[in-house]
């Protein structure tokens, strides 16, 4: 099999997903040992360098185990799209934000009144950009979630003539300030999805979906960045992944 790199997702995580649809295919099955380096290799024709990414890649999320000595185990069958999306740290943000697209269908500068600026945390009346459109996993072709965007006013231009976002927008807001983001406040609300976004999901009314949040503050506290995203139960699924750490004596 060979593959090469497009313009838009990284050689690694083209990898990492034939890595997964192959489990899912069984032809690594879970609980036996994935190829060694140098086969995959040979198999998918890029660097070692390329596999050892995708293969980390697969670790963080579950899909793989790598014990010295033994080799990278095949823990279970992988993600499919309803299951990639993760948010426990910025690294997850990063990949979710690669592996998926916001496509904007509607942009306007915008006032918080009384009910928005009360769930931003802010006081009414602040100026921002307000940008939506329908997220879709890469290759897929039925989008995953709504997607609506608050950026604050003295970052506005990082959006400027971005129809298509493929990349994390906190991150483009970082390189824009020279500013790290110092905190990613995120809260997930069930809901039954309202007309006018059932309609841009080709859903009916009155869908339960989940609803989820998150506010990006600068390290003076100051909300740079809100984002909401409506999704609807049947075209994802939430998951985490809790370890043990070690006592402590």
């Amino acid at each position: 099999m060979s593959t090469h790199p497009d313009r838009v997702s990284p050689l690694y995580l083209q990898i990492a997903h034939k890595l997964e649809q192959r489990i899912r295919d069984d032809i690594y099955p879970v609980g036996t040992l994935l190829p060694t380096e140098a086969e995959l290799v040979t198999a998918f024709q890029v660097s070692r360098h390329t596999i050892r990414q995708a293969i980390e890649q697969l670790k963080r999320n579950g899909t793989l185990s790598a014990r010295k000595g033994i080799g990278t185990k095949v823990e279970s069958r992988g993600t499919d799209w309803r299951t990639q999306f993760r948010g426990q740290s910025r690294h997850d943000l990063f990949d979710f934000s690669r592996d998926s697209e916001l496509h904007f269908q509607t942009k306007s500068e915008v006032t918080a009144r009384s009910e928005i600026a009360a769930e931003m945390g802010i006081q009414p009346g602040r100026k921002f950009t307000y940008a939506a459109g329908l997220r879709y996993f890469k290759g897929e072709d039925i989008p995953f979630c709504w997607n609506e965007v608050y950026l604050d006013e003295s970052v506005a231009e990082v959006l400027q003539g971005v129809d298509v976002l493929r990349k994390a927008l906190f991150h483009m807001v970082e390189s824009y300030t020279g500013e790290r983001i110092a905190s990613i406040h995120q809260e997930l609300t069930p809901v039954h999805i309202d007309e006018h976004i059932a309609q841009k999901l080709d859903l009916p009314a009155g869908t339960l979906a989940l609803r989820m949040t998150r506010r990006y503050l600068s390290s003076r506290g100051r909300l740079l960045e809100y984002a909401i995203q409506t999704l609807p139960g049947d075209r994802f699924r939430y998951r985490t992944i809790l370890s043990a750490g070690e006592p402590k004596t």
